[in-house]
């Protein structure tokens, strides 16, 4: 594979392990900080209640932000690995589907910990799983660098074109400032 094909993979495979990790903990998170806002602001709220919102609402969207960039890193790394050794796109989705589905239980981690072990919050996340692993298998190919299907992981432009113009000195000055 050339240079040019796996430049940018950890970065593609962060995107998508944020994907991962936010999609199904993210909506647990807000529902929390809601939460947390309707005890602090209703009257006779209960502060002590509002802070242990607000403090699982931290935690799982700091947790589902640290899980994702962990996972998407594996995620990188592994196809970076498979790359050298498989050919073709489908090969990639296979590797990626099953680091997918081996990387996911770092979710149910941060939503244990976040929700106290809520077994409605822990269930749904784990219908999610088989299909954050579908997501990480569509997008296989293209955290490699072998496709470039989905163009949100891929910048727009070449990084000439996105590097900011040289600032030039006139000769003189627009507005002349007086000498003090």
């Amino acid at each position: 594979m050339e240079r040019a094909e796996r430049r940018g993979i950890v970065g593609r495979g962060v995107r998508v392990g944020l994907l991962m990790a936010c999609a199904p903990v993210l909506p647990w998170a807000a529902l929390a900080l809601g939460v947390a806002l309707v005890e602090f602001l209703r009257p006779g709220g209960d502060t002590r209640l509002a802070a242990r919102d607000l403090r699982y609402g931290g935690l799982l969207t700091g947790g589902s932000l640290l899980a994702g960039a962990v996972m998407g890193l594996v995620l990188a790394g592994g196809l970076a690995l498979a790359s050298r050794v498989a050919t073709r796109p489908g090969g990639l989705t296979l590797v990626a589907a099953l680091l997918g589905a081996l990387v996911f239980p770092a979710v149910f981690v941060v939503v244990a910990i976040g929700t106290d072990g809520a077994v409605a919050q822990l269930g749904t996340t784990f219908l999610a799983w088989p299909v954050m692993t579908a997501v990480a298998a569509a997008h296989g190919a293209d955290v490699a660098g072998r496709t470039r299907r989905r163009p949100w992981l891929w910048p727009s432009g070449s990084a000439q074109e996105r590097r900011p113009e040289p600032v030039t000195a006139d000769a003189a000055p627009e507005r002349p400032h007086r000498a003090s």
